[in-house]
């Protein structure tokens, strides 16, 4: 059995089915086989390019075919993969989104994490109470609470906003394309102390590592008002994506505000 092989094989032990990211197999073949970072990353690319691996995310690989009917969340950081089982163990109806969802798609890792939560209405204070013993969490809070929560809190903050309905998610996380749409909403809108900057770093990392759905995409822009301004930005990301998605394009001063950091050289 060649190292490629073998390496394939602990891999296969080790996760089974599962989706596991590229940080946790390096960490596996450095205790097993003793690999530097470096070469579990070339084994991981050349896996997936012969089809051995399947590459399910920015970061993110497989094994094998899923289990019949498993849900696996997207790139959730641990902390919020124990607030969804817990969340979901009590019947809350929820939907976990923006930052959190993307994750993987992050440049810088911050020290304290800001998390968004969205709930139905009513159940805003429910959230806060499962949830209070591992974060700081507010509810349809003002940005200047949360400005100011933020900058005191020594766990991660979670913003927990309600709505009357939630859409584009499943088992409470948001997909992708709801999760890009509410972090670009949050952070341009300054409702959460997000740095546009590294918005806007995570949206083009997103637009051209996975595998969107653009007309989902466009579907939760629009429930915002803001499709036009996601189409500006695709614009300027430079990337393939159907006609559609290139007409009617609005510029203002939020658009302005990712696009400079876009033009930085990201």
């Amino acid at each position: 059995m060649d190292w490629k092989n073998k390496a394939l094989k602990i891999l296969k032990e080790r996760f089974d089915s599962d989706s596991f990211h590229a940080a946790e197999a390096v960490d596996l073949l450095g205790h097993e086989l003793g690999y530097k970072p470096g070469t579990t990353y070339r084994l991981l690319k050349e896996l997936a390019d012969s089809g051995k691996l399947m590459k399910v995310g920015y970061g993110i690989y497989r094994a094998g075919e899923p289990k019949e009917k498993l849900f696996i969340s997207p790139s959730l950081p641990p902390s919020m993969e124990r607030a969804r089982k817990l969340l979901l163990n009590r019947g809350v109806e929820f939907m976990i989104t923006g930052p959190s969802v993307l994750f993987n798609y992050m440049h810088l890792l911050p020290r304290r994490m800001i998390h968004l939560i969205y709930a139905l209405k009513g159940a805003g204070e429910y959230v806060a109470d499962l949830l209070g013993d591992e974060f700081e969490v507010l509810v349809n809070p003002t940005e200047e609470e949360v400005n100011v929560a933020f900058n005191i809190a020594e766990k991660d903050l979670v913003v927990v906003r309600e709505y009357s309905n939630l859409y584009g998610g499943r088992e409470g996380v948001a997909s992708i394309e709801r999760a890009l749409v509410d972090l670009y909403f949050e952070s341009t809108r300054h409702r959460i102390p997000f740095p546009v900057d590294e918005a806007g770093r995570i949206i083009l990392s997103a637009f051209r590592n996975a595998k969107l759905d653009f007309a989902k995409l466009n579907k939760s822009a629009s429930r915002r008002g803001i499709n036009g301004e996601l189409r500006a930005i695709i614009g300027m990301a430079g990337i393939d994506v159907p006609a559609e998605m290139t007409k009617n394009v609005k510029r203002n001063r939020y658009v302005e505000s990712i696009l400079s950091a876009l033009r930085r050289g990201i």
